[in-house]
């Protein structure tokens, strides 16, 4: 019980490690490329209240993209007093919420020692790392695949299928997740009531 103990509280010491790593770079960046175009139709949600289906706004494509995270950064525009520098901080506060889910994740599945490896390594590889600290849409749909996963788990069902919907409605390859939630719901009691 003392090494569980012992290993939870350094996947804690790592996981804010893995915060405030994560809000640093996100703060000493400034946004360009993809995460333009983002940022660019999340001002465009903000400032019409409206997607910007035809409207060429950026790129000569209509928008395409599941809306959520341009919603959650629309929102961000409205409701911040200095939104150009706040809207920067939903991947990192996303990925930072992905790493505490992982966590509890990993340590209800598995074990402290586990857990602790596994958090130590989503905290530090490279690609986590970029999607946390940029402003692309792929910390979104992580947050929410973990979460359903979670919430199912946990016998949360109804919220796990938002979060799961959520997860969907962030990028297109969400619905990945929904064959684990199946098996997930037919491994648990009252398999048709939860279906």
């Amino acid at each position: 019980m003392k090494q569980n103990n012992t290993y939870t509280k350094l996947a804690i010491f790592i996981v804010i490690i893995g915060i405030l790593l994560r809000f640093y770079l996100a703060s000493t960046y400034h946004i360009s490329g993809d995460a333009c175009w983002q940022i660019s139709n999340s001002r465009f949600i903000a400032e019409n209240n409206e997607l910007p289906l035809f409207e060429h706004y950026g790129r000569d494509e209509p928008f395409w993209p599941p809306p959520v995270f341009h919603i959650l950064s629309a929102t961000i525009y409205k409701i911040s007093p200095n939104p150009e520098s706040n809207v920067k901080l939903l991947s990192p506060l996303l990925g930072s919420l992905t790493l505490i889910i992982f966590f509890l994740l990993a340590n209800k599945l598995f074990n402290a020692k586990t857990a602790f490896y596994s958090t130590l390594f989503l905290t530090f590889i490279p690609l986590h790392l970029d999607y946390s600290v940029f402003s692309y849409i792929d910390s979104t749909v992580t947050f929410f695949t973990l979460l359903s996963v979670y919430l199912a788990l946990n016998n949360r069902i109804y919220l796990a299928s938002i979060a799961a919907g959520l997860s969907v409605l962030s990028k297109y390859n969400g619905i990945f997740i929904l064959p684990v939630l199946f098996i997930i719901i037919y491994k648990k009691k009252n398999f048709i009531k939860n279906f």
